[in-house]
């Protein structure tokens, strides 16, 4: 029998979190660098210091089909029916205030506040500081340290669950995986909010880091990554050599491996059987910034591989370069810059267009060299970002 789920059973497996991801997560980045922010705030007579959220192995949500299964699973697990998370009325809903059309294809975020593509501008609110946010189909899943909410299209909220930062998001934005102490579950996303729909073990001090379908691709820190497949739970087999995991390209997975030489990380397409990610190609290994580091790691921010996995997008100083994944796989690494200072973490706005910006401006860069600057919406101020968009075709309005 389907029954609601009230806030006591939410705080029951909330309690139950009992591992944080290791220090180079996602979320313990967030929370030193909030910390270090309230620290400065509260010191009288100093500059406010800019913080740009970087994500690089541990939330790439990019995933596309074609390697991973489609839609199994159950009604009922683990203390979860498949039935929507109940309004948390203790925290405010979204509101919206008028707003100008972005003109990028893209939102933009500004502390709590959002400015949409539609020309919206709502309040997220209910989390603290936010500290990630999505563009859905049916809204916006965002977060701060702690707490994670949907902000639907009318304007009002939800709670989700996935504390700690131990969550992640399907390319399709309509499904949603979140990890409870050593359980990760899986849910569907709707308007009317989260259904869970399956669950399995997980190994302790692990996270999720991309979903599609029922298998999501988890971090274990050191000891590599790992696929968990949630309709057909198994012991998931870390591989260690595998450094990062970037989304899809074709019917395999894009990320780096170990090289030969100690230190160095080249990129690979990867392929998955029994829940172990196994390269099958191995591309270059250089990714040196302007010859300075000739065997740098490739650091991926934000959403850093274009939708069709053809071009993957990094910083580089204060500047964005795109890499044709095609050629990089072949051992060819010709970068292409984005003629402009980019001092936000670069955003793909199609699979031919990846977006940035810095104080002044957005920045749309074309994967020929070409670029066009656009000027920033009214109110906009320092330390915005670009929300990632994840669903198939144009926004539903």
């Amino acid at each position: 029998m389907t029954i609601m789920l009230e806030d006591s059973l939410r705080e029951m497996l909330a309690a139950r979190v009992e591992t944080p991801p290791v220090a180079d997560d996602i979320a313990t980045r967030v929370i030193r660098q909030g910390r270090v922010s309230r620290r400065r705030r509260t010191t009288a007579g100093l500059v406010a210091v800019s913080t740009a959220l970087v994500l690089v192995v541990g939330g790439v949500v990019s995933l596309g089909g074609g390697w991973l299964s489609g839609n199994r699973g159950a009604t009922s697990v683990a203390g979860f029916t498949a039935d929507s998370v109940e309004p948390d009325l203790s925290a405010p809903a979204g509101t919206a205030t008028p707003g100008a059309d972005t003109g990028i294809g893209l939102d933009i975020r500004s502390g709590d506040q959002l400015w949409t593509t539609d020309g919206r501008r709502l309040t997220l609110g209910g989390v603290g500081e936010v500290t990630r946010v999505y563009r859905v189909p049916a809204g916006w899943v965002y977060a701060g340290v702690e707490k994670v909410r949907f902000l639907r299209t009318d304007g009002s909220s939800l709670s989700l669950s996935g504390e700690h930062g131990r969550w992640v998001l399907s390319p399709d934005g309509e499904r949603f995986a979140f990890q409870l102490g050593t359980t990760l579950y899986l849910a569907r996303l709707t308007s009317n909010g989260m259904a869970v729909l399956a669950d399995a073990p997980v190994p302790d001090g692990s996270w999720p880091v991309a979903l599609s379908g029922d298998q999501a691709v988890i971090s274990e820190g050191g000891r590599g990554y790992a696929v968990v497949d949630l309709a057909k739970p198994t012991s998931p087999v870390p591989n260690a050599k595998v450094t990062a995991v970037y989304g899809m390209r074709g019917k395999n997975l894009l990320g780096l491996v170990a090289g030969a030489d100690a230190g160095t990380h080249c990129l690979a397409s990867l392929t998955e059987a029994a829940g172990r990610l196994t390269p099958v190609q191995d591309g270059s290994c250089d990714f040196g910034t302007n010859g300075s580091a000739p065997r740098a790691r490739l650091e991926v921010a934000g959403d850093g591989l274009a939708p069709d996995g053809g071009w993957l997008a990094t910083r580089r100083g204060s500047t964005v370069v795109v890499i044709n994944v095609g050629q990089a796989l072949d051992g060819r690494t010709v970068p292409v810059d984005c003629q402009a200072e980019a001092l936000v973490d670069p955003v793909w706005a199609d699979s031919r267009t990846v977006v940035t910006g810095n104080d002044r401006s957005v920045v749309r860069c074309a994967t020929d060299g070409t670029g066009q600057s656009i000027p920033l919406p009214e109110g906009v101020e320092e330390n915005w970002q670009l929300v990632p968009r994840l669903m198939n075709g144009p926004v539903g309005q």
